[in-house]
């Protein structure tokens, strides 16, 4: 019996774990908001939501944004960024996947990960949050500090 109740708990708890939003995140370090310019270099491979998002979360952190053409190289500007998303159907379309990198100088700097798990195993209505939530949410943990990146959102 005892077995079984351990067996149990600990089969609950990674169900838990496999089951919740994860947001993991390299921060950028000392990234001067005053440097002005983030380049996004444009990715159309993405839905069409998912730029004018990220762009606008820069944009309420201070910065000003300039989006390069799909070919451009990371070391075109000073920072720059990719991204990339995926999205999945349950009973709405939703973002899934994000993944947002920061370059400084042509070197990574930092990154952002969003992961949902699959909508039927999910314990938790977050996966049907608003892209623009989700996107603000990377902003505020890869540049820390400042204002918020999600005001107005929630």
């Amino acid at each position: 019996m005892k077995k079984t109740l351990i067996a149990a708990f600990i089969f609950f708890n990674l169900m838990l774990c496999g089951c919740s939003v994860k947001y993991t995140a390299n921060p950028i370090a000392s990234l001067d908001k005053n440097l002005g310019e983030i380049c996004i270099v444009e990715d159309t491979r993405v839905r069409e939501s998912f730029l004018p998002a990220y762009r606008a979360a820069l944009e309420k952190k201070g910065f000003t944004v300039r989006v390069l053409n799909p070919a451009s190289d990371v070391a075109s500007c000073p920072v720059t960024s990719t991204y990339t998303g995926r999205w999945s159907w349950d009973f709405v379309l939703y973002m899934a996947y994000a993944e947002i990198v920061v370059y400084r100088n042509g070197t990574k700097a930092g990154d952002a990960l969003y992961e949902a798990p699959r909508a039927g195993w999910a314990l938790t209505t977050d996966i049907y949050d608003s892209t623009e939530l989700k996107i603000a949410t990377m902003v505020d943990q890869l540049f820390p500090g400042g204002e918020s990146s999600k005001k107005g959102l929630e």
